[in-house]
């Protein structure tokens, strides 16, 4: 678990995971890394309250999502399975449980569980490969919002909580479920993407091996998402941009008139959803005011 200012949500979802390791018997050997990104509010201290059982690595700096992962992963290797959970994740009690019982064949590089948000919507945890039209058809795009079920977003948004456990392109590392071997053979997440988008560049890679990734809604988590980013949006919303398009140049087309063209989209795109959220806390802002007595 790689934690970066995550308030209350980082209690909840360690006490969750608390409650899953009591589940567990003797027999299993467990380990927990908590690699905290140089919060210094008091984040750490509230890691160390809520799991004392768990070891805690405090970076001196903040060295991005998927370079503390790795310092976490590095700790666990000699473990059988490996588990990336996101702070704000929450775990039902048989959880830690269930993933002893998994079969896991040996092209299954990875698996995810279905995810829920706290009001019991299913997120869009299992997706296509990025293609130029996901950033106008990804899950949250207008169309995804008032017509999820469109043909044209069949290839690209795959979670469905009632399909059965079923191979996906792509699955959240919100709650991804590695054997440890598959670290080994795939590597570690590139720590080029300093956050947002190394899930899917570790899969795409694990598919250019001949592996394979399993989406199973046998297994569920709650998302209390946005909980690390929400005050942080600005920096969020340009991470998450910068990101896509490393991707887009790593995976998908390496030209350079390409990525070019891709900057340009994805800076507009980037400059809309700053407009669009920048609006959007102007007007609860003036809401809230006009609510006050």
């Amino acid at each position: 678990m790689v934690t970066f200012r995550g308030g209350a949500a980082v209690s909840r979802s360690l006490d969750a995971l608390t409650l899953a390791r009591a589940e567990v018997d003797g027999g299993t050997e467990l380990a927990a890394v908590i690699v905290d990104n140089a919060s210094r509010d008091g984040t750490a201290q509230r890691a160390r309250d809520h799991a004392s059982w768990a070891e805690l690595v405090e970076l001196p700096r903040n060295t991005g999502f998927a370079a503390a992962c790795n310092t976490g992963i590095r700790q666990v290797r000699d473990r059988d399975l490996i588990v990336l959970l996101n702070p704000d994740v929450e775990v039902p009690p048989d959880f830690l449980t269930r993933l002893g019982t998994l079969d896991w064949p040996a092209d299954v590089a990875a698996r995810g569980p279905a995810i829920i948000d706290p009001n019991g919507v299913l997120e869009q945890s299992a997706r296509g490969f990025p293609r130029a039209r996901t950033g106008v058809l990804g899950r949250t795009s207008l169309l995804a919002r008032v017509w999820p079920e469109s043909r044209l977003l069949r290839d690209d948004l795959l979670a469905d909580p009632d399909s059965g456990s079923r191979k996906v392109d792509w699955v959240s590392g919100a709650c991804l479920i590695v054997p440890a071997e598959m670290f080994r053979s795939v590597g570690p997440l590139d720590e080029g993407y300093f956050m947002y988008w190394e899930d899917a560049d570790w899969c795409h890679r694990a598919h250019a091996l001949g592996y394979s990734v399993i989406y199973d809604p046998a297994l569920r988590v709650i998302h209390h998402q946005g909980s690390s980013s929400r005050d942080r949006w600005a920096a969020t919303t340009i991470a998450f941009h910068r990101s896509a398009l490393r991707y887009w140049r790593v995976n998908v087309v390496k030209s350079p008139a390409s990525t070019a063209a891709a900057a340009v989209a994805l800076s507009i795109r980037c400059v809309l959803k700053l407009s669009s959220l920048a609006a959007q806390r102007a007007i609860r802002t003036l809401l809230a005011r006009r609510t006050e007595p």
